[in-house]
């Protein structure tokens, strides 16, 4: 038998032969495959033969009544039981007959996000659902929202409603989290006051949006002091643990600075306004598929957050 190399299309491939082909190898010949299909041996050892007159390819040695791959007929194999993997494990979640939480779930979190916050959310996730899988993505908000409308991340925490920003995004509040100055003692020894603040080094976030300059807008008026950044830190971790080692003053979520500030590591610093508040979003697309997996996760978040 001659075998002509050419172009073929998957679509021109009978796939009733590639299970026949995959039947031989799992079982280690014709007879055992036809008992398992529920086919005559003669049958096939046809299709066998037909996918190889398709492919142009040999696929097996016959060495005495034994069928032996050849290197085409190995990568074939390997490739084709990888491809019945994967597909399996796709019906399973989308039958999850046994009704456990299984596949991924991809989430897109803001840089400033308190990281204690998500990891408990997280642990208590998988510890319910152990047969999900979770996977973070810390981003810039810009960055997040590009990637849900592109369909690659299901949920985002972020700091404003993406549904200002397109119409396929659903944005529901989760909750307020009032901000606070706060420092150690030795830079306030007097207590707070405008002249103490503009002689004190300060942590912030980004140079884009200096929360420092949104906190004294709020408490006292916008300019009424030419705060000193120092140290441009990113997430909220990084700039409780500089102000921790003395840094400088910071502006944190109160859930953050509290432990310290009970044990007097730090100092709140308050002036007379109530607490300037940010409001925190989970954004995802609108009317998007939730398998059983992104529904609890959904749930999750709900129950942590709302």
């Amino acid at each position: 038998m001659s075998y002509a190399h050419r172009a073929v299309k998957l679509n021109n491939i009978d796939l009733n032969k590639l299970h026949a082909f995959g039947a031989v190898v799992e079982h280690g010949g014709v007879g055992r495959a036809a008992g398992r299909l529920g086919r005559t041996p003669s049958a096939i050892s046809q299709s066998v033969t037909a996918l190889e007159r398709a492919l142009g390819v040999k696929l097996f040695d016959r060495v005495g009544k034994r069928l032996v791959l050849t290197r085409g007929g190995q990568l074939l194999a390997t490739h084709l039981h990888q491809y019945q993997g994967a597909l399996q494990r796709t019906v399973d979640e989308l039958v999850n007959a046994d009704g456990a939480v299984r596949g991924q779930v991809r989430s897109g979190v803001y840089l400033g996000f308190p990281r204690i916050r998500l990891a408990a959310l997280l642990t208590d996730f998988a510890r319910r659902h152990p047969l999900a899988q979770l996977r973070v993505v810390y981003a810039p908000q810009e960055d997040l929202t590009r990637r849900l409308l592109r369909n690659q991340l299901d949920f985002v925490l972020a700091l404003r409603p993406s549904a200002e920003v397109s119409p396929r995004v659903t944005s529901t509040k989760l909750f307020e989290e009032q901000l606070v100055l706060v420092a150690p003692r030795r830079f306030f020894p007097h207590g707070f006051s405008r002249d103490a603040l503009a002689q004190v080094p300060v942590v912030d976030y980004y140079q884009s949006d200096p929360l420092i300059e949104r906190w004294i807008a709020h408490h006292l008026a916008a300019g009424a002091v030419q705060p000193r950044v120092r140290i441009w830190a990113a997430t909220t971790d990084l700039v409780l643990d500089l102000v921790l080692q003395g840094a400088g003053a910071a502006v944190l979520p109160r859930t953050v600075a509290a432990p310290y500030v009970r044990s007097r590591r730090l100092i709140e610093l308050r002036p007379r306004r109530a607490a300037l508040s940010d409001a925190i979003w989970l954004n995802e697309l609108r009317g998007a598929y939730r398998d059983r997996a992104l529904s609890a996760f959904r749930a999750a978040v709900m129950q942590a957050f709302a």
